[in-house]
């Protein structure tokens, strides 16, 4: 029997076929009814990021002010107390692995207004690892063997400040490369995000994310996922906080994300969380998040673990560095206490002023609530 010879074209769009159905079992993590129809593409961009923001329920717009901002919120880089670097690590179906890596940094404005400003690079990165390419010809003979990899990435730039002391806003520019053997595909998008603290326990977010234009294979493009996200966190205490997102796609059904985080030691965060986007075809089990964080001298290793019923399970280690975090806590005491002093020549009777120094030693007793305070957060108090 006589082989049929296929040119490269023909092989990369078989592979193309091939791994699309394979990675499209990533999209039940977080867009099963739009992904997996083919309407989008890129719909590793929905993947959670982070084991913390996993854990609980990917419901974390309204908590993004760290390292993992230029994914979850970029409006949060408006609030950034330290240089702070994330890597995560997620494993999932054989030799399928997802990665990121950021690091973000904040700028004080020096002009003495309330102004802040933060950037953040970052990069997303979903790859297959080598998979078997076999080729089938008429009558189901294999024509080729060998192997090929695909992978899906955003490398992305971030920017974000405050516009007072409540609010801030933030925009992430983003490049989306796909490779599926020899086949490869761009992107470009946008993310918009605004965090408003609209009490020291109760925040406040929206964001839209990935607008731009279309992931094109060959001849075919799809859309991205384009998603609208209002979330909102509370936190009465120190010891818990309770965080929930609606989630509204062009592509695919509304959901809901909720989350809670428990603190019973220092050292140790227990964390919680269920979301209604990856039920479909699935028991009522997929939909719970869990998992926990340890801190030690300020930076925190987390785990997450997530059930996808026969699909297997999704399991998330992930490392948030901050730098210069206890530096920054004693910086901010000496500045309490020289406000402190000058206040107490200013005034005849000092003891107008003692409730209110009071009140700021209380918070600055709690060094993990200052260590997650952005210092101009507590400058208004001095301004009244």
């Amino acid at each position: 029997m006589k082989k049929r010879t296929l040119v490269p074209g023909q092989k990369a769009l078989r592979a193309l076929r091939k791994s699309t159905v394979l990675l499209s079992l990533l999209s039940l993590w977080s867009l099963p009814a739009a992904a997996s129809s083919g309407t989008e593409g890129a719909s590793f961009l929905d993947i959670p990021v982070g084991a913390e923001p996993a854990a609980m329920g990917s419901a974390y717009s309204a908590l993004a002010t760290n390292a993992y901002a230029p994914v979850w919120n970029p409006g949060g880089l408006g609030f950034l107390a330290n240089n702070e670097m994330a890597g995560q690590h997620l494993s999932y179906l054989g030799s399928i692995h997802y990665e990121y890596l950021s690091f973000v940094h904040p700028f004080d404005d020096r002009r003495g207004s309330l102004t802040h400003r933060g950037i953040g690079v970052s990069a997303q990165y979903l790859g297959s690892g080598d998979m078997v390419r076999t080729e089938i010809d008429p009558n189901n003979q294999p024509l080729d063997n060998g192997v090929f990899s695909s992978h899906y990435a955003s490398y992305n730039v971030s920017y974000g400040q405050t516009v007072n002391e409540k609010i801030a806003l933030g925009l992430t520019g983003k490049w989306i490369n796909a490779k599926i053997d020899e086949v490869s595909a761009n992107a470009y998008a946008a993310d918009l995000g605004v965090l408003y603290h609209a009490s020291d326990k109760l925040s406040l977010a929206s964001t839209l994310t990935n607008m731009g234009s279309k992931l094109k294979f060959l001849e075919e493009g799809d859309s991205l996922p384009l998603a609208f996200h209002l979330g909102a966190a509370f936190q009465p205490n120190t010891q818990w906080q309770v965080t929930m997102e609606g989630v509204y796609r062009r592509a695919g059904p509304t959901s809901f994300h909720a989350g809670g985080q428990w603190r019973p030691i220092e050292t140790v965060s227990l964390r919680v969380g269920y979301k209604t986007d990856t039920l479909k075809g699935l028991s009522a089990v997929a939909g719970l998040t869990t998992g926990i964080g340890i801190h030690v001298w300020g930076q925190e290793l987390a785990y997450a673990w997530s059930p996808y019923g026969e699909l297997g399970n999704a399991q998330y280690v992930s490392l948030l560095i901050r730098f210069g975090e206890r530096e920054q806590a004693r910086r901010n005491l000496i500045q309490y206490q020289t406000i402190k002093k000058q206040r107490i020549v200013k005034n005849e009777d000092a003891r107008e002023v003692e409730p209110e120094y009071q009140q700021l030693m209380e918070l600055l007793s709690d060094h993990e609530h200052v260590a997650q305070t952005n210092p101009s957060q507590l400058l208004p108090a001095f301004n009244q």
